[in-house]
Formats: C-alpha cells, structure tokens, sequence
C-alpha cells in the first residue's frame, strides 16, 4: 500500500485540488512517463489521481535511471522523464532530445540504511561491525547506490570487510532486504515509508554524508508532443504536490 491510512485522507483531498486547473483535458493516447525506481510508488498514486480528474492515462516505466536514460536516448517512445538525479536529464538536453526549459528538480531524495527485525533503530557503525553483507543500488544506474556507495567510503575500514550486493535499481534492493536474502542495505526513505515499515527498523542517512539526491524532470522530444505532458509536469511543480512529497519522505524546494 502506497501511503498508510492515516496519510490517505489528507493527500487525496490535496490531489483533487491540485487537478482543478487541468479538469476535462482532451482523451488522448496514454501519457508514457519513465520513472526511477525510488520514486515508482509515489509517481503511480499521482498518477491515479491525474487520470482521475483529466481521463487522460498514464503509464509508468519503472527502472533505474541509468538505463532510462540510455532507453531514451535509443528513441523509446517517452513523453516524460522522472529522474533520481540531475546528470542524466542534462545529458539528454545536450543531445537535443527535451523540450526547452522543461527541465525541472522536482524533488530531493534521502537514503536510509533499513535492517529488518531489529528492536532499536540501526547504528551504522554497529551494523557493519555486526553484518558481513550490505545491499545497495548499483552506484553505475542509481543516484541512491551511488550515494550508499559514498556513505560506506566514510567507514573504509569497516566497510571493506563487507560484501556489497548490488541491485540494478532501488525496487530490487528493496526486495532483496525484505526477503531476508540481506541483513539489510540503504534504499529511499519513501520505499520505507510506502510499506509502512517500523521507524524502529531504519536509520535515516545524515545528509551531509553524501551529494544531495536532486531528482530531476524533463519533457522529452522525437513523438508527437502529448498534450497532457505539460499539465502533468505543472501538477508535479505544484505547491500541494509539495506538501505531498514531504509526507512521502522527500525534500522539496530548499527544504
């Protein structure tokens, strides 16, 4: 389940009014976002309540923004693009490949390090002295394994005597901890706070201990310009998607 139900009343209030503006857009073909994997969960509950208002589908393509980005680039039939990090859109805008100023930071992720079962909220310290294994994101596709990988390199005693388990995005590293095939590793405080998994059992990484997560939106060129892609990239732009995104687990605007 997407957000618990003490959240559900609340944002779905805030998403009704945020459609308001962009209510009875013409029926068109879907509208095809690809998203990173962090941010998967969140994208389809907006998702929902932009087709809920304007009848115009979306449909999602979830991976790891490495791959997206090389899946765009080859001319996959895309209209917008939700990355976990800045790189990757401003590499297709030297391409040629966005439309003009659609590049936008729509939000900005933070890491936590999730060790399932515990009775205290983990210490990083105290799980590498404690764990011989370690689950990340690939650092080469996702911002999020990249920035694991930052965070292990403040311990370089400690963590070269771990075993790192990469997955291709932070969906699988998510899955590989809560199969217990992993004593834990780092995934997105938003994966964490979707499942409704016990504050006990993560630790939310310090923010100085690794670039900030800025996740990053384009309109992408090279199909016939759809038009829900604008509306939908002002719905993410909004100010109520803001307060949305916070209680979801990322930062917004300077926060």
């Amino acid at each position: 389940m997407l957000i618990r139900r003490a959240k559900r009343a609340v944002l779905l209030a805030l998403g009704l009014t945020i459609f308001a503006s962009h209510a009875e857009l013409p029926p068109e073909r879907p509208l095809v976002v690809a998203v990173a994997a962090n941010f998967a969960d969140t994208a389809a509950y907006l998702a929902a309540r932009f087709t809920e208002k304007t009848g115009v589908p979306v449909r999602l393509i979830m991976g790891s923004t490495g791959l997206l980005t090389a899946q765009i680039s080859q001319g996959a039939p895309i209209d917008l693009f939700l990355a976990a990090d800045t790189e990757r859109p401003q590499s297709l805008i030297t391409k040629n490949l966005v439309m003009d100023q659609s590049y936008a930071i729509y939000a900005r992720g933070r890491l936590v390090l999730w060790v399932p079962g515990v009775v205290e909220p983990p210490n990083l310290a105290d799980f590498m002295a404690g764990f011989d294994t370690v689950a990340i994101a690939n650092p080469v596709l996702a911002p999020y394994g990249r920035a694991a990988s930052e965070v292990l390199a403040r311990f370089p005693e400690k963590s070269q005597a771990l075993r790192v388990v990469r997955g291709q995005n932070t969906s699988a590293t998510y899955t590989q901890i809560a199969s217990r095939s992993v004593p834990g590793g780092f995934v997105a405080l938003s994966q964490v706070l979707a499942q409704g998994v016990p504050r006990v059992e993560y630790m939310v990484v310090p923010e100085n201990w690794h670039e900030p997560i800025e996740q990053a939106m384009v309109l992408i060129k090279g199909r016939a310009i759809h038009p829900a892609g604008q509306p939908f990239r002002d719905f993410l732009l909004s100010e109520k998607t803001s307060v949305m995104l916070s209680s979801l687990g990322y930062l917004v605007g300077g926060g």
